[in-house]
């Protein structure tokens, strides 16, 4: 018997924040950095995908323009439609193709590849405006009735988390450049945007095999009263708009919309919050459906030059208990000259994976890992090519991006300057 996740993303046109200051910033290429683990977790596949893109848009930078001459209001009006019409011809299939490769790839087909499930594939209609876009993955679904409810809940939400950890990618590194290109800009507010109009999609009404209807009812499933709260598909739709909360989102939109569409810039400022020092500082909320139920979280990015550390605090409903998280991220922590080491560590309390039921039990779980990454060859500065390798041990537990199972963290890879594309 096959089973079949199906994703229709919706994609959304965002309007211009025209009141936002306008300042012009130093494009800074972006590196592509392909990496590779065991499973091809969410973690390596989204930065892969990620790598991809920057890769396309480099070449596209450099055979079409950004900005056409805007002498005249007449001419300035012909770039603004070459570009609405470079963005739909072009920009927006990428794009959108590459979030829903994401969706299906490196999430639901890394959960599956996670349990060793057979028969996997996968089918895409054309990206718009070619397509409507739809994706889904197929897979022999035999190993859902041995699976825990933690890897049934896991499956469901591992497109939208693929989703997340894409625009969680494309802000770290924005706010540690310090600035937000136009492509990046899009990505980001589509796959924030399409995760959210996905789970407000669920009704009564949705086909099998819908992602959040399918994790309502796994969630659901043996969650009686008192023991056990429901989760509602209305409760689900209103925790979700928290997702709105998020200040990168009017970032992006001011990018894409005001400083690239209407003003020909190729990028747009990230303000932060400055604190004494130099510092800088940015908080963030967000929402996710995880392996035990639903979860918000709290980012606390902090800035100082190009090092940039993140602090997320996760509150999790579990319709039983309440558990938690704290996880740190940190880059260029140590080094000199050609090597740099970036440090993630977690903590976090939670049901346990192996739970076949609801239950109000909760265990302790840890993530610690170091990223080194070496600059190799005599050119300088970010036209170095490098490689990078991340080791470290995760207990059995959810973080985002990783394995459930308890095990190391070994991820190789590779970053390429695109500098040399412009």
């Amino acid at each position: 018997m096959v089973k079949r996740l199906r994703a229709e993303l919706t994609l959304v046109s965002l309007a211009a924040l025209l009141s936002l200051p306008s300042a012009a910033v130093a494009q800074t290429s972006l590196p592509a950095s392909v990496v590779v683990d065991r499973d091809m977790t969410p973690a390596a596949g989204v930065a892969d995908v990620l790598a991809v893109q920057h890769l396309l848009a480099s070449v596209e930078d450099q055979l079409l323009p950004v900005r056409l001459s805007d002498t005249t209001p007449a001419k300035s009006a012909l770039g603004i439609a070459y570009r609405i019409g470079k963005w739909a011809a072009l920009d927006l299939p990428q794009d959108s193709f590459l979030m829903v490769a994401a969706h299906e790839v490196f999430g639901h087909g890394a959960r599956l590849r996670e349990l060793d499930a057979t028969g996997i594939g996968y089918e895409f209609r054309a990206p718009p405006p070619y397509g409507d876009g739809s994706a889904a993955t197929s897979f022999d679904d035999g190993l859902l009735r041995t699976a825990s409810r933690a890897d049934r809940l896991a499956i469901d939400a591992a497109g939208i988390e693929a989703q997340n950890l894409l625009a969680d990618d494309i802000a770290a590194e924005s706010l540690a450049r310090g600035s937000l290109s136009y492509r990046s800009a899009w990505l980001y507010a589509e796959s924030r945007i399409a995760g959210l109009l996905y789970i407000r999609s669920v009704s009564p009404q949705s086909e099998p095999g819908h992602d959040v209807a399918a994790f309502l009812s796994d969630f659901n499933d043996g969650c009686f009263p008192p023991a056990c709260t429901p989760l509602e598909s209305q409760s689900l739709k209103h925790r979700a708009l928290l997702m709105l909360a998020d200040p990168m989102l009017a970032f992006s939109a001011y990018a894409f919309a005001a400083a690239y569409l209407v003003q020909g810039r190729s990028s747009s400022p990230v303000p932060m919050i400055p604190l004494p020092h130099g510092y800088g500082y940015l908080p963030a909320v967000g929402f996710a459906m995880t392996p035990y139920g639903t979860e918000l979280t709290t980012d606390h990015y902090l800035r100082a030059g190009s090092r940039l550390a993140k602090v997320s605090v996760r509150f999790g409903d579990t319709g039983t208990a309440r558990a938690w998280g704290v996880g740190v991220r940190a880059n260029h922590v140590a080094g000199r000259k050609r090597v740099a080491i970036d440090l993630a560590a977690d903590i976090w309390r939670q049901p346990p994976i192996d739970s076949s039921t609801p239950t109000a039990a909760l265990a302790t779980g840890g993530l610690a890992a170091a990223t080194v990454r070496l600059a190799i060859g005599n050119t300088q500065g970010a036209r170095r090519v490098g490689l990078l390798g991340e080791i470290g041990y995760k207990s059995s537990g959810f973080v985002p991006g990783e394995r459930l199972s308890a095990g190391p963290v070994v991820r190789i890879g590779v970053a390429v300057p695109l500098d040399g594309v412009h």
